[in-house]
């Protein structure tokens, strides 16, 4: 019996296949067993061919359970990450940085999303943890364990056309007036931020929605719109350090909240996903020991 030929079994069961190839039947012989009822239209399997699935499962389960533990002892690898867009641009570059220093041969594979996006993520496996807004409801979640890192609070940034460019603060009555530019969904779903904040019932002059942060920066800068952005994870702004933007408060709102990372209850962590998410939280101590920001 050859590994080959088991892996063609499961491949025939999964898909049904009407072809069974030279393999299954010289497998089914060697055992002088039928693992496979064929008709016109596919196969299933019998009784003992059940059983030699589940066998066959296990041994794909353990090889690639050998590949991982190989891949842990040389710190080799990629680990899948979800992320808020604004931290990823905050932090990942510093912790590349530092995961480099540490462990050469690991790849990081980011995805930036909402928050309740990143928990379906993280809770059916697509990836190893998340990076997130805490939002009503996250607690109630069984599978995943949440861990505060910091907090931040919401500016509204405005350009040089903006009636308040000369302004150092904003009240919320002022704020509505204006043409305000959405990412993605804010002020329309629950995801965590903003809309968990103010509510869908008390939002801006929605003028505009877009996913891309950079077309939001450059539209402020030769508009008079508006919006929103983290004061920590945007405090290294391009648009912001040259002087194109200014960031004002909001002075009757109370706007803070709160970021932390996510890991799954579900599945077991391999090595080379704490050792990036430890660099990941090593990176965010040391940018806050820096810029004196409140972790909880």
């Amino acid at each position: 019996m050859k590994f080959e030929q088991l892996f063609y079994f499961k491949e025939a069961v999964k898909y049904s296949s009407i072809s069974v190839s030279y393999s299954i039947l010289k497998l089914e012989k060697e055992l002088g067993v039928e693992l496979l009822k064929r008709t016109n239209s596919g196969v299933t399997p019998t009784n003992m061919g059940e059983l030699v699935l589940q066998s066959t499962e296990e041994i794909l389960r353990s090889m690639n359970d050998i590949t991982e533990m190989a891949k842990e002892m040389r710190h080799s690898g990629e680990v899948h990450i979800s992320c808020i867009p604004c931290l990823c641009d905050w932090i990942i570059p510093r912790a590349l940085k530092n995961l480099k220093e540490k462990a050469a041969d690991i790849i990081l594979s980011v995805t930036t999303s909402e928050s309740r996006l990143i928990t379906h993520n993280v809770s059916s496996g697509i990836s190893e943890f998340g990076i997130l807004i805490s939002y009503e409801g996250l607690e109630r979640n069984t599978d995943i364990k949440y861990t505060p890192l910091f907090q931040d609070e919401y500016l509204l940034y405005v350009g040089r056309n903006s009636p308040y460019w000369d302004r150092e603060s904003i009240t919320y009555k002022e704020l509505i007036t204006q043409p305000y530019i959405a990412y993605r969904d804010e002020f329309r779903s629950y995801n965590g931020g903003l809309t968990d904040i103010f509510g869908t019932n008390k939002s801006p002059n929605i003028i505009f929605r877009t996913d891309d942060l950079c077309s939001i920066k450059s539209l402020i800068t030769q508009n008079d719109y508006v919006a929103f952005f983290p004061r920590h994870m945007s405090q290294n702004d391009y648009f912001v350090q040259s002087g194109q933007i200014r960031r004002l408060s909001v002075s009757d709102k109370k706007l803070t909240f709160e970021v932390g990372y996510i890991e799954s209850k579900k599945y077991k962590t391999p090595k080379i996903d704490k050792i990036v998410l430890e660099v990941i939280k090593d990176t965010v101590k040391e940018i806050i020991d820096k810029s004196c920001i409140s972790i909880r």
